[in-house]
């Protein structure tokens, strides 16, 4: 008890001391925190970014497929609103990065491939009419040049001069899946008497990616029909010869109860020696195709049935086309002489002017 006595009169006098030197306590830097008058310092003053949209063509490059898309599906009721797209209208990768471009006839040209004509008439390889057809108001006009030895019943070759054929197409798009044209083949001889028809031609485009088509022999001779489907980069068809029965072939200086050697479109030949009578293949098998080597440039191949070939096809804008393939032989090329007097090479040139 003395000794807290003790402690606060230390205190007291210590107290005493410094108040009586004069020096105190200075509180007005507190005055504003005990009275509770909190200034708040200023807040930072806020910046706002301007968004701007983004640019629709930045984002959504694949104008070319919609296009196709709605092309190809005209006969199908869009209606307006936000209603959920198709597939393909909607999830679409810009054109550069969708495939390459050298492969985009795979998607964008099958029901109206930019091809030239054919050998035989109508859009397609060098002997094999295409799915494909024209498109409506186009038109297309070709030669092709092939040359030929000519044969005497001694299965001879004349050396007199060069022979080849010079074969004109030409082919319309009519209307939307439709393409009508002819050919007509013309040859630089006069010794025999050579059947050369001319032949209409057709193709039709029918519901579920398939074409028919068909050949009309003008002169009486072989006609065929064929069912194709496929991608301009390949294709495949069957079809069927019809028309001409079985005959007898008309040799030298005979001129009575045999006629005259008929040849078919597509197909091979087959030829019964020890009754002298022959015919087409009643049915035959197609495949053909055009390989893009790069923008200008396409590499050809097909099979008729009978013989394949071989090429390559140069197109200038979609406007001119030019084409050489190897062709060969089949079972027209093995004839004798004196049965075919025309013999058909392995090479032919041509060209074709679309408009």
């Amino acid at each position: 008890m003395k000794s807290r006595k003790k402690f606060i009169s230390t205190a007291t006098a210590i107290l005493l001391s410094v108040a009586s030197s004069g020096f105190a306590l200075d509180l007005k830097q507190f005055q504003g925190f005990l009275s509770g008058d909190r200034r708040k310092a200023p807040a930072p003053a806020q910046t706002f970014t301007e968004m701007l949209p983004a640019d629709p063509s930045q984002n959504y490059r694949s104008l070319n497929a919609d296009a196709y898309y709605v092309q190809s599906n005209q006969n199908q009721m869009t209606t307006l609103g936000n209603n959920a797209q198709k597939d393909g209208e909607r999830y679409l990768l810009p054109a550069d990065t969708r495939i390459p471009g050298e492969l985009r006839p795979l998607l964008t040209e099958r029901l109206t491939p930019r091809q030239g004509l054919s050998l035989h008439g109508g859009t397609g390889a060098t002997l094999v009419p295409s799915p494909g057809v024209l498109e409506p108001g186009k038109a297309a006009v070709g030669v092709h040049i092939q040359t030929f030895d000519l044969l005497n019943i001694q299965d001879v070759k004349h050396d007199d001069q060069d022979y080849f054929d010079s074969t004109v197409s030409a082919a319309w798009g009519v209307e939307n899946g439709l393409e009508v044209g002819f050919d007509k083949t013309f040859a630089n001889q006069d010794r025999y008497d050579i059947d050369e028809p001319l032949f209409l031609n057709v193709k039709y485009q029918v519901p579920g990616n398939v074409t028919l088509g068909g050949s009309m022999n003008t002169s009486g001779g072989y006609h065929s029909a064929w069912v194709s489907a496929g991608v301009p980069v390949a294709w495949v068809g069957v079809g069927g010869n019809f028309g001409q029965s079985e005959y007898k072939f008309r040799y030298h200086n005979v001129n009575t109860g045999f006629d005259k050697f008929k040849r078919a479109r597509f197909g091979g030949y087959s030829y019964d020696y020890s009754r002298a009578t022959g015919e087409a293949d009643p049915f035959f098998f197609l495949i053909g195709g055009l390989v893009p080597v790069n923008d200008h440039l396409r590499f050809v191949y097909d099979f008729n049935g009978d013989r394949f070939s071989l090429g390559f096809r140069f197109n200038y804008q979609n406007a001119l086309y030019l084409n050489a393939s190897y062709i060969s032989d089949g079972d027209y090329e093995n004839l004798p002489g004196a049965i075919a007097h025309k013999r058909n090479n392995n090479f032919v040139f041509g060209g074709t002017i679309a408009f």
